[in-house]
């Protein structure tokens, strides 16, 4: 039995793992498939609930199809983060830190990780077409840091 350790295991976390969080798993992954590198991305929301029989909503599909980036997890439905092993992932990034950061701190579980936090606002605050570019880059960012190492 052996356990395998993967190196730059990141996990994009937003509200309801259907929109920014599968977006930037997606973005990740294909950088990584991209440069053939052990690196992956998965994601989870923090309030799936109702989500829970969501796909990807169709916003990120459209941004992702401007990248020209075909998802990997397009069937797939929305992942509730208590669902999860947090410890196999190297980095826990949520998308917005005003939405994201009382909702960790609220609950003793969650707050005993370490979270970095990002500013990518969600609809209808901000358009899917300001937000997900802006995500990309965000993404594209965290990609070249990592694959620098």
């Amino acid at each position: 039995f052996y356990k395998i350790i993967f190196m730059n295991r990141v996990l994009f976390v937003c509200t309801a793992n259907i929109h920014r969080s599968r977006f930037a798993e997606e973005v990740f992954n294909h950088f990584s498939e991209k440069n053939n590198k052990g690196a992956t991305a998965f994601s989870a929301g923090l309030r799936v609930g109702d989500y829970n029989f969501r796909k990807i909503y169709h916003p990120a599909l459209d941004n992702l199809e401007k990248f020209n980036i075909l998802p990997k997890r397009a069937e797939e439905l929305s992942v509730h983060i208590k669902n999860i092993d947090l410890d196999q992932f190297d980095r826990l990034i949520c998308m917005d830190k005003n939405e994201h950061k009382p909702m960790i701190q609220s609950d003793s579980q969650l707050s005993a990780f370490k979270f970095e936090y990002w500013d990518i606002t969600d609809m209808p605050k901000v358009d899917s077409n300001i937000s997900l570019p802006k995500c990309y880059k965000q993404v594209e960012a965290l990609w070249n840091q990592i694959s620098s190492n």
